[in-house]
């Protein structure tokens, strides 16, 4: 596999994994130990389900492919602490076999597969996705739990309420949602240390925030100031945890910056755009599984666009300070030069005209006829 020649990606998914894995403790540490139970049980299936798979497709089995544990953590920490067992080896092997094997590898991929495992337990199980412990009642790791579940903040601004939090206990996790996704503190922190050890992209992240942020402040959704619809709009649902750990995914993400920071702008639009106009919870996840399909349309569009400055814009430049100097001359008919980029297997135009001899002789045969 490719990334046992080159060990980027291995480094930079198990650093995202530690990262991580701070979350899940904080969340053991605030919520109880069923947060962390719901983790192991994701990250164990996800390695057992790519093990499986490579049995199965006769490929050899990489147990240091720190891909496959990150993606297995994603698809636990974006789930309720609530969700059933069999709800985390679910969404563990969807991910495994739609996300990685479906498209062959890990260098392969076309979607993020814990953005398709996760848009798959919301579609098919939204009751065991979108209902959440209040916050302060402990969930227990096994048996039954006599609490009531409730909506998530994402819930109340997609009707037009304002979330019963205030920013305080928004910013330090004292709210209802996902089991990873609530802590705000400490995703901004992760997000800051990923940066600085370039092991994310802040070009991607800075740009998809931002845009969210400008749409939220001019189109706020509830009944509030513009600042705090910003604030309520980032840190609710999936967006901030997402843009952190899986806007900037090693395998998905565009190369050139400026190709990145088109990527997270146009990812915040389309967020924003499925949280104003669809009907479910979790709009940033399915924004997120349509611009990863279009990542290379973005490196490309980038390049054409380098390359047209480069081959017209500045040649075009050149050409009229030569006019305007006197150096060159227009006249009636100026040759056109197709650049080499563009340049197809055409044959020669000389303007002259050539007979064949066999039409020739066809036509001599016809008239002795």
């Amino acid at each position: 596999m490719a990334e046992n020649a080159n060990n980027l990606p291995v480094r930079a998914y198990a650093e995202r994994f530690v990262f991580m894995a701070a979350v899940v403790v904080l969340a053991a540490f605030m919520q109880g130990l069923r947060a962390a139970v719901v983790c192991a049980v994701a990250v164990v299936s996800a390695m057992a389900v790519d093990a499986l798979c490579c049995l199965a497709r006769k490929q050899r089995y990489a147990p240091k492919d720190m891909a496959v544990p990150f993606w297995g953590l994603c698809s636990g920490i974006m789930m309720p602490i609530s969700a059933p067992i069999w709800a985390a080896i679910l969404s563990a092997a969807v991910c495994i076999i739609v996300g990685k094997h479906f498209f062959g590898s890990s260098d392969n991929i076309l979607f993020c597969p814990p953005a398709i495992s996760t848009a798959f337990m919301i579609l098919c199980y939204p009751a065991q996705m979108l209902y959440f412990p209040k916050y302060g009642e402990t969930y227990p790791v096994f048996g039954s739990y006599n609490g009531t579940l409730i909506h998530s903040a994402e819930y109340s601004l997609r009707i037009g309420y304002t979330p019963s939090e205030d920013i305080w206990d928004t910013l330090l996790g004292f709210t209802s949602g996902a089991i990873g996704t609530i802590y705000i503190l400490v995703i901004l922190v992760c997000g800051i240390c990923l940066a600085v050890r370039r092991k994310a992209s802040p070009a991607a992240m800075l740009s998809c925030i931002i845009t969210v942020g400008i749409m939220a402040f001019f189109f706020p959704r509830a009944k509030y100031s513009a600042w705090n619809s910003v604030f309520y709009e980032l840190s609710s649902g999936y967006l901030l945890f997402g843009t952190v750990f899986l806007c900037a995914e090693p395998y998905r993400m565009p190369k050139r910056t400026s190709a990145r920071i088109i990527y997270g702008a146009v990812l915040g639009y389309i967020t924003m755009m499925f949280r104003a106009y669809g009907r479910t919870e979790g709009g940033f996840i399915f924004a997120l599984l349509v611009v990863s399909a279009l990542t290379d349309c973005f490196d490309r569009f980038v390049d054409n666009l380098a390359y047209w400055r480069k081959s017209y814009l500045s040649s075009f430049e050149k050409n009229k300070v030569s006019v305007q100097s006197g150096d060159m001359k227009l006249t009636d008919t100026q040759e056109i030069m197709i650049p080499e980029k563009y340049r197809y297997n055409t044959p020669p135009i000389d303007g002259k005209i050539k007979k064949h001899k066999g039409r020739r002789r066809n036509r001599r045969d016809n008239g002795k006829q």
